[in-house]
């Protein structure tokens, strides 16, 4: 009972860091934080978009369309219950999964052999991920997924430690689950765990138990389908089961994936390629350590954790750069494998550390959190005025917030030909139409729609970047407009109905 409440009480001290370590670290690293006046990003909007329309009844996909997976939706659904309308409760939400991060990362070095390293890993682990250029504005599915695939990883490897074999039906059982979690997220970031349970599989296979392999399969599929069955039901309930698996799985896989520059398996090989030559170049605090572990693994681990660790950077690599197209937060995704870098660093400090008292070891972990905190100011290019409402700006100067005082209250507004851009959330509006911005999902309804949620007024006010068809002025006048920080289009155009000014 002793060693059970000493283990618990370790595990709420290494939580406690963890959050304070995510807290500090995402402060200065993530546009939702309190520090900046919005999260400028348009991505990260439209998931806020989604789950506030969640929170009034609407439903994803038949009643608001993107084609992110709903989990992700309904988190920030749950972020917009803190906060209507600013990120706070998106802040909060991130750091609870940095914190799962970090907390997973502490298993792993752990479990080789790190035990003290690990409270010196963990801010720096921070500072290396997150305030790096795939990390973005901050939000992003891919952040979401890094603890789900952290603690897939732990898990597997702590079963090869301890001798492989068949893995117990629970733990099989979580991993699909974590597993489901992620592709119900985004499904192209599966591929680390795909890679594990390859893995797995394998090694049973070597060994010849069928049986084991095929149970061990059939409880991973048990667990993806716990998963699955929240969506099941939510959809179902609502009757629009087609609406999800149309837009989720077909329209990713047949229209988005489709849009890419790259044709012909050679060409989409060339740009894969690129594409992951493109993220290990520019995010050498991600990358190195990865390709560190790797070799490390390779060189001094057992085959089975070796071909693990191999297995999940490949595959997750092919299901990030697979499409042959990427944004920088695409290669996100294979952070999750960048604690593998710390592992012989903190194996060969452990001898040191074991010399210090647990108060010197304390005062060590604190000055190191401090000096990571610190660094993040120089490292995040969020803290640049180059792109975007920069830190420490005042709401009131910011083109959404401008915007958004010229609204009546209750109003409803069209996002016209452009990605959601922040001015619902600004507002604290829900979209009251399906396609409340136009993606770039080449698709050919959402153009159309739009065209006639102009022609028939369907709603008070229309936000654009200057691409709007001339005859808007048929029905709508111009009322202001505001340069635009974004790169994408230089400036904003606000139009209200022209009946609205009679009023």
């Amino acid at each position: 009972m002793r060693a059970v409440c000493s283990r618990r009480g370790q595990n709420a001290r290494v939580l406690a860091y963890a959050l304070l370590v995510a807290a500090a670290v995402l402060f200065f690293c993530s546009k939702s934080s309190f520090g900046y006046p919005i999260n400028d990003w348009s991505d990260a909007n439209i998931y806020f978009t989604i789950g506030k329309g969640m929170t009034r009844g609407q439903v994803v996909y038949r009643d608001l369309y993107d084609h992110k997976g709903p989990l992700l939706y309904a988190l920030h659904a749950l972020c917009a219950l803190i906060s209507f309308r600013d990120f706070t409760g998106v802040y909060l939400m991130e750091v609870c999964f940095a914190a799962l991060f970090l907390t997973g990362v502490h298993r792993l070095m752990v479990l080789y052999g790190a035990r003290r390293a690990a409270w010196l890993a963990m801010p720096v682990l921070a500072l290396l991920i997150y305030a790096s250029a795939s990390f973005a504005q901050g939000d992003s599915a891919e952040e979401l997924c890094l603890p789900l695939m952290v603690w897939s990883l732990y898990g597997v490897l702590r079963h090869f430690r301890r001798g492989g074999g068949r893995m117990p039906a629970r733990a099989l059982l979580w991993q699909g689950m974590l597993a489901g979690c992620a592709f119900w997220i985004k499904f192209t970031l599966c591929g680390v765990q795909a890679g594990l349970f390859l893995a797995l599989l394998i090694h049973l296979a070597a060994r010849r138990d069928w049986r084991g392999l095929w149970r061990s399969l059939g409880w991973l599929i048990a667990g993806f389908a716990l998963s699955t069955l929240p969506w099941v039901v939510y959809f179902g309930a609502n009757g629009a089961i087609a609406d999800w698996l149309g837009t989720y799985l077909h329209d990713n896989l047949f229209l988005y994936s489709a849009s890419g520059e790259a044709a012909g398996l050679g060409q989409r090989a060339k740009a894969m390629l690129q594409c992951g030559w493109e993220w290990v170049r520019d995010n050498p605090t991600c990358s190195l350590p990865l390709a560190g572990g790797l070799i490390w693994f390779a060189w001094k681990r057992p085959r089975p954790e070796a071909l693990a660790v191999w297995l999940a950077a490949l595959a997750g690599a092919l299901g990030v750069f697979a499409g042959g197209k990427s944004y920088p937060y695409y290669g996100l995704a294979l952070a999750a494998l960048t604690p593998l870098g710390l592992l012989p660093l903190g194996r060969a400090l452990e001898g040191r550390l074991t010399r210090l008292s647990a108060k010197a070891l304390t005062g060590c972990a604190a000055a190191l959190a401090a000096v990571c905190v610190g660094l993040c100011p120089l490292l995040s290019g969020n803290m640049t005025a180059d792109y975007g409402a920069s830190f420490g700006q005042p709401r009131e100067e910011t083109m959404q917030y401008r915007i958004a005082a010229c609204l009546e209250p209750d109003a409803t507004l069209l996002n016209y030909g452009f990605m959601d851009a922040g001015f619902y959330t600004a507002a604290g509006l829900v979209p009251n139409v399906k396609y409340f911005h136009q993606t770039n999902v080449p698709l050919e309804e959402m153009l159309a729609e739009q065209e006639r949620y102009l022609r028939e007024g369907l709603c008070d006010y229309v936000i654009t970047r200057g691409k709007q068809p001339e005859w808007i002025e048929e029905r709508y006048e111009l009322i202001a407009a505001e340069s635009s920080p974004n790169f994408w289009y230089d400036a904003v155009y606000l139009y209200r109905q022209k009946s609205l000014s009679s009023r």
